[in-house]
């Protein structure tokens, strides 16, 4: 019998800090010394459990566990409603001022932080602190907001993998068995295909150029999210770098315009060399571009010079909210238990961030093809402690774009690199402080 499902409008999305803000999110007590973090009693009771953007493609999934949890807890009832991913922002912000918020949230880091921030959830280090080692390290510390140590209980991932155009690295002169291991690299290989063969070696795009700063080693932000960090030696010689790079060809004649094309497209019409992606990306490649595929290399995803390749965590945060925070707690358990999170790992292209799941030989044993190697290659990552946690939570989508901006003609060379990075320093600064009002 299919489930009764409440539906959430779609509405335009705003910089989320901005949005909590306003609806007067942030003026409410953190901590627990209200009773705020008591998860006994029994399980029972009705709980709501609200997710990201999963239906109708995992209906059944989602179904069938409420199905099982309801079996093992009689007096349990979950009533499951699914919100667009675009308008999740807008519903937590007005469900947090209405305190109406689901009993479970399906959330990603950047969406929780604001409840986080605010001590809004329950910490988990707190209330589930046996669970830490079942984890993935990067994953359960991706949550971590301040006071509250780990805001939710890790859920799915991705991170990267890289992916080569053989055909192209091979006409430079490189071996596309040794690939650049760190962004600083990648510019360095970039530099040798444009001089060789007179193309690119990858397209930056507004996430790129975000996580070609962390990896030369800049802050980007300060401690208490209050000042932008980007006029600094190392951002610089970035610029610099980029700036030569798009002078020689290394990078996509059009990946600096008002609208360039997405990097996949880039990468698929054989104009650019290497590709950092999620793994889920190479079947993409194989079915609209079989031509490419045919020349298609997968290797470790880019790292930074400091720590590892990024990783993108969902979690299950409970509200303090809750009128039944153990049932909510126990459901949360339940959905990321290794076996449940291998079973939608098996359903789609997500990673677990269990690591008993990450063990089985669904991720272990790559089966020789492209993506089945790519899906070795990052479980592995996961595994190996070669992933890091999510960067600062105040550096959210306006951010991005605005560093963007910023930077985007000094590195077509139409204007200083130093004044550039002296004036995204200033506007980025207003941007954080204007978001904390």
């Amino acid at each position: 019998m299919a489930r009764s499902r409440r539906t959430t409008p779609l509405v335009p999305a705003v910089a989320l800090a901005v949005t909590l803000t306003a609806c007067g999110l942030g003026e409410g007590p953190a901590g627990s010394a209200d009773g705020r973090y008591d998860v006994s009693g029994e399980v029972a009771g009705e709980i709501t459990f609200q997710t990201m953007q999963l239906s109708p493609t995992f209906d059944d999934f989602i179904n069938g566990l409420i199905d099982e949890f309801e079996n093992e807890y009689p007096e349990v009832t979950v009533e499951w409603v699914d919100v667009p991913t675009e308008g999740t922002a807008e519903k937590i912000a007005a469900d947090a001022a209405s305190g109406s918020l689901a009993d479970v949230l399906d959330l990603d880091v950047a969406t929780l932080a604001p409840l986080a921030r605010d001590g809004r959830v329950l910490d988990m280090a707190t209330v589930s602190a046996e669970s830490k080692d079942s984890y993935v390290e990067s994953a359960w510390r991706s949550f971590e907001f301040g006071d509250v140590e780990t805001a939710a209980l890790p859920w799915y991932l991705n991170t990267p993998v890289l992916v080569m155009n053989t055909s192209i690295v091979e006409d430079a002169g490189l071996d596309p068995a040794d690939p650049p291991g760190t962004y600083a690299e990648l510019v360095q290989h970039s530099s040798t295909i444009a001089e060789k063969t007179g193309r690119a070696g990858f397209q930056p795009t507004v996430r790129t150029l975000l996580n070609m700063m962390l990896s030369y080693g800049v802050p980007l932000i300060n401690e208490d999210a209050t000042e932008a960090v980007v006029d600094t030696p190392e951002a610089l010689r970035l610029v610099n770098d980029l700036a030569e790079l798009y002078r020689d060809g290394g990078i996509a004649a059009d990946s600096m315009t008002a609208q360039p094309r997405s990097e996949i497209e880039t990468f698929q019409e054989g104009e650019v060399a290497y590709f950092d992606t999620g793994p889920s990306r190479v079947t993409i490649i194989e079915e609209n571009a079989p031509g490419t595929f045919e020349s298609l290399a997968v290797a470790q995803g880019l790292e930074s010079e400091a720590d590892g390749a990024w990783v993108v965590a969902h979690g299950l945060a409970v509200p303090t909210t809750s009128e039944n925070k153990a049932t909510a707690l126990e459901f949360a358990r339940f959905v990321t238990s290794s076996t449940n999170q291998l079973a939608l790992a098996q359903e789609s292209t997500v990673f677990p961030s269990a690591v008993d799941a990450l063990e089985d030989p669904f991720f272990s044993e790559s089966g020789g093809t492209p993506q089945n190697e790519a899906r070795a290659i990052a479980a592995e990552n996961l595994t190996s402690g070669r992933t890091a946690p999510a960067r600062h939570t105040a550096i959210d989508t306006e951010y991005e774009e605005e560093l963007w901006s910023q930077l985007q003609l000094a590195i077509m060379g139409d204007e200083d690199p130093a004044e550039a990075l002296t004036n995204a320093e200033q506007a980025l600064t207003e941007l954080l402080q204007r978001g904390r009002r």
